[in-house]
């Protein structure tokens, strides 16, 4: 028997879906799992000949009776994951599905078409893994049926370094566009802001430090600093500050690595772990964030900054992914 992982390539190397389930199985690999690479392409225009082909590739590994844990979702699209799961089926395998984003809760406009056909392939799973309890509160009342979860909480973030405790300053630290977060195009706060973004208009009125874009390891060394600010609001086409509540952020998880405190909204999904290791602050908007700010001691900042220093060392080693597959192994043989 072994262990399989599935693992997305082939979209944009900035691909935030794509980084995070890379680092799933980067987390693993000393467990001794075998991974099954699924590359993006257009699934609906390729002919049965090369969609037999490519599955046929891509699961010549799996032996009958292996466990495989399928991060979802791949962004082929649905009908692609129906697929391959009947695929793996064949092979008579035990699958856990590993729900990092539902897109139908992501996106208005996919709601209507696609909640229901989600629901029904999640509840085919033998064990689904959920980020938290409020997404599968979610999906209970959208006919979510599977009893068998377990929960993730929280990303990992492996370094290639072990960084300093941050320091303190009264300032906050953003990662993100400008058109996904458009808060950050009209940021009069009182605390200055440090925006990394690949895409921004500089508006030199605002009290903003417009940081540029650095690839990941040059980004993490710049994380030393003030407090992440993890932010999200609704806009016409994304409920982000809803979903927030219910999704793992991977920003989150890389500003604790780096050994940043937090700023988040109040009911961000991982609210009680910021909590109850004093992690950082929770606020019911941007303005009682900015008082936050400036308000902290110093003294404050640096007991804080240590608690979250010492509590990344779970995230830059993996222990988060390594709980996960434990669990899911666990389970899945004691279920049988």
């Amino acid at each position: 028997m072994k262990v399989n992982v599935t693992n997305l390539y082939g979209m944009a190397q900035s691909s935030v879906a794509q980084l995070a389930q890379n680092e799933f199985v980067r987390n693993l690999k000393s467990m001794d799992i075998n991974e099954l690479s699924i590359y993006w392409y257009n699934f609906m225009k390729a002919s049965k000949v090369e969609r037999d082909g490519r599955f046929a590739g891509m699961l010549a590994s799996l032996q009958f009776g292996d466990i495989v844990i399928f991060q979802l979702p791949t962004w082929i699209g649905l009908e692609y994951e129906l697929a391959y799961f009947e695929k793996l089926r064949s092979y008579g395998v035990k699958i856990a599905f590993f729900v990092q984003d539902v897109i139908p809760l992501m996106f208005k406009a996919n709601y209507n078409d696609w909640m229901q056909p989600y629901v029904r392939f999640f509840n085919q799973a033998d064990l689904l893994i959920l980020p938290g309890k409020a997404m599968e509160a979610q999906l209970r009342e959208e006919g979510l049926t599977m009893t068998n979860v377990i929960y993730q909480n929280m990303w990992d973030h492996r370094l290639d370094f072990e960084p300093n405790q941050a320091t303190f300053k009264r300032e906050m630290t953003f990662l993100g566009n400008q058109e996904r977060f458009p808060f950050t195009k009209e940021w009069n706060h009182q605390t200055r802001l440090r925006l990394f973004a690949n895409v921004a208009k500089p508006d030199h009125s605002l009290n903003i430090d417009y940081a540029g874009f650095y690839p990941e390891n040059e980004l993490l060394l710049k994380l030393n600093q003030g407090f992440g600010l993890c932010w999200s609001i609704n806009t016409p086409t994304q409920d982000e500050r809803t979903y927030s509540t219910l999704n793992a952020s991977y920003k989150l998880s890389t500003y604790l690595a780096a050994g940043m405190p937090i700023i988040a909204n109040a009911n961000i999904s991982c609210h009680q772990i910021i909590e109850d290791n004093g992690l950082g602050f929770l606020a019911k908007d941007l303005e009682e964030a900015d008082q936050i700010v400036q308000s902290v001691s110093e003294e404050e900042y640096m007991a804080m900054a240590k608690r979250v220093h010492d509590f990344g060392f779970l995230l830059r080693n993996g222990y988060f992914a390594k709980r996960i597959l434990v669990e899911t192994v666990q389970n899945l043989i004691t279920h049988g």
